[in-house]
């Protein structure tokens, strides 16, 4: 990878564009001032000039007549209706980049390659709403009580006393509580930590009986 980074392409030529020198870098990637064979400058990513993406200054895009440009004004992708193509740098509708109107009401702007395969069908809004979806679908709540949570043995990590519902009083003494069904229990305040785990152990048998009921009627 190191020697295909540092490969030269200092006057090298990429379709109209014939490499004259280094650019500054922008957020750790290469770019090359290049000349176009219309006598225009500019500036080019280093990856788009190898992959072949940018070919010209952009006369080359001015120069391809409308007629055969692919115009998805009006057409629908998914959540997307296109409200016609963005204009570029220098004023001219590019046909790369739409405009698009999402049937939540946000506006947003896509590339063509994504709307046309399918990649880009909302705003955002969908895949939000399919997290959301997923999320319901995979916790369950009984009696106020999410069975994921207390079936996971992981420790919070806002804990910081080495096991789950035990914590430190201002006054140096423990206290153990436990949280089920949407209230939280007080097990007792100890002098020691070894004697809030025990309560605290002790408690948490409620879940596993809780859990036992409830994956037996699962079946």
């Amino acid at each position: 990878m190191k020697s295909e980074r540092k490969a030269p392409v200092l006057g090298m030529r990429f379709g109209r564009l014939r490499v004259l020198a280094e650019a500054p870098p922008r957020n750790s990637r290469r770019y090359w001032r290049c000349v176009c064979d219309c006598g225009r400058e500019c500036v080019v990513e280093e990856y788009h000039l190898k992959s072949g993406h940018t070919k010209s200054c952009g006369c080359y895009r001015r120069e391809v007549p409308k007629g055969k440009r692919l115009d998805l004004t009006g057409q629908r992708y998914g959540r997307l209706l296109v409200l016609g193509p963005v204009p570029s740098k220098d004023g001219e509708a590019d046909y790369i980049y739409w405009d698009c109107l999402c049937d939540c009401g946000n506006r947003c702007i896509c590339h063509k390659e994504n709307l046309r395969g399918g990649n880009t069908q909302s705003c955002g809004c969908l895949r939000e709403e399919q997290r959301k979806e997923n999320m319901r679908k995979n916790i369950h709540f009984v009696d106020g009580t999410c069975i994921e949570k207390i079936a996971c043995q992981k420790e919070n990590a806002a804990n910081t006393s080495g096991h789950r519902g035990v914590y430190r009083r201002e006054n140096g003494k423990w206290r153990a509580s436990i949280e089920f069904r949407g209230k939280r229990y007080n097990l007792g305040t100890f002098m020691t930590f070894e004697e809030a785990v025990a309560a605290r152990q002790e408690g948490e048998r409620m879940y596993q009986d809780f859990l036992d009921a409830y994956y037996a009627s699962a079946k």
